[in-house]
């Protein structure tokens, strides 16, 4: 990047001029601060980042709070946030927004067109980040030799699919008649996370009831329309893609709830929140109870569904997987932050690829699994952040010059259940 060079060059000129006098280096971020860790504490610079939200709600509320209240001094940084973006150029939007603002990096939550993304923040001058997989969405902007790009950030895809296959062939009666809602997501635009998570549910159905589709698997994830996955025993499964951001959605789920024929919800998207008032409806009008299964966070949303009993008196969700939200904002701070501080290379792996930083979830199914956990990523003033300091603080460059991305990964998947205890806990 010019401006970069530019810069180094300025502040090489400036500790010449000044002799030893290192504590005059320039006060600008994208230094090399490898080469002049003496002169310039990084936390010195103030950086404002933006973040890309794709939904509204008490989850992404905490995650805000987090960022500008505990990351935000303590990092000398300052953050801008969107508005729930469902568009590639509502995104670009608000980058351009950004970069008038001067706004430096940009933090992704939105999924898709990684590298139209990546190069949009090449022209403004900015880093990036995605939060999805290394995957075809995103391979281009690995490959492409953007040295703007930070990597993607996301959830051990497979790790989490196997929660739910493995829940459902567990805990399902198959001697009782059910029916299924697959609330697909965005599988046919190729989320990984949705992808996989629904194939998982429908294989664990394959499974326990020894069925086959009448359609391969494949088809039902491909599409973008609904779809009923009929099959040799006749088990009523609805695949129903798409968010609950989209115009209709939680109507169009509610209407095919309505007709009566299921007893079971698998969302591979979250939909804590979104649809239980509409279960609810259902569950009134049949006399039947509703099983819920679905993708969540941590937050007042899944306490409350867990807490909330329903007509039957049974709690309103049965099972969750619980991504811990404020770890997911960490890695997407410790890859713009090592960009910013000048440790690009640190996120770097051994063939100078850009590293992938992927992290494990829990299963959770009675509110006995949360009292913990319910303490955790509150935004309660406690300061139990899931993505405390310690740990952003062992991945940066600043802080150990000899990191490499597969440290950094290394260091992600240390932060599980019993380990995030011992620290915030103590």
């Amino acid at each position: 990047m010019k401006k970069i060079i530019a810069i180094i060059l300025a502040l090489l000129m400036t500790i010449v001029s000044a002799g030893c006098a290192g504590n005059n280096a320039a006060n600008d971020s994208n230094i090399n601060t490898q080469t002049v860790t003496q002169a310039v504490d990084p936390k010195s610079v103030h950086h404002k980042i933006g973040v890309v939200e794709i939904a509204t709600g008490n989850a992404v509320a905490i995650t805000e709070q987090y960022f500008s209240e505990y990351l935000a001094p303590y990092y000398n940084c300052e953050f801008v946030f969107s508005e729930a973006c469902s568009t590639t150029d509502a995104v670009i939007t608000f980058m351009e927004n950004c970069a008038d603002m001067g706004v430096e990096a940009i933090i992704c939550n939105y999924n898709y067109d990684t590298e139209q993304l990546t190069q949009k923040a090449a022209d403004l001058g900015m880093y990036f980040c995605e939060n999805l997989n290394r995957n075809a969405t995103s391979e281009a902007a690995y490959t492409g030799g953007y040295d703007n790009f930070c990597g993607t950030f996301a959830a051990n895809q497979s790790s989490v699919a196997k929660l739910f296959h493995d829940w459902i062939v567990d805990t399902l009666d198959t001697s009782e008649d059910h029916g299924f809602i697959v609330t697909s997501g965005w599988a046919y635009r190729g989320n990984e996370q949705h992808l996989k998570i629904t194939e998982a549910m429908l294989n664990a159905l394959q499974e326990v009831y020894g069925l086959t589709f009448d359609d391969e698997i494949e088809t039902y994830l491909a599409s973008s329309a609904p779809m009923h996955a009929t099959n040799d025993k006749n088990v009523e499964i609805y695949i129903y893609p798409d968010s609950f951001l989209a115009d209709g959605w939680v109507q169009g789920f509610s209407s095919e709830l309505q007709t009566g024929k299921y007893d079971y919800v698998l969302a591979a998207m979250a939909v804590v929140g979104y649809c239980n008032v509409a279960i609810d409806e259902v569950e009134r009008a049949y006399n039947r109870n509703i099983t819920v299964a679905s993708f969540a966070g941590l937050g007042e949303s899944l306490t409350a569904s867990f807490e909330t009993m329903d007509a039957f008196g049974n709690k309103s969700i049965d099972f969750a997987s619980v991504k811990y939200n404020t770890l997911v904002s960490a890695m997407s701070f410790i890859q713009v932050y090592n960009a910013l501080t000048g440790y690009y290379e640190c996120l770097l792996d051994e063939n100078g690829e850009v590293q992938e930083l992927t992290f494990s979830m829990s299963g959770v199914s009675s509110l006995e699994d949360l009292e913990i956990m319910n303490h955790w990523d509150q935004g309660d003033g406690s300061g139990k952040w899931v993505g405390h300091t310690q740990f952003i603080d062992s991945c940066l460059g600043m802080n150990n010059p000899d990191l490499t991305g597969e440290q950094i990964q290394a260091n992600v998947a240390t932060m599980v259940y019993d380990n995030i205890k011992d620290v915030l806990e103590q």
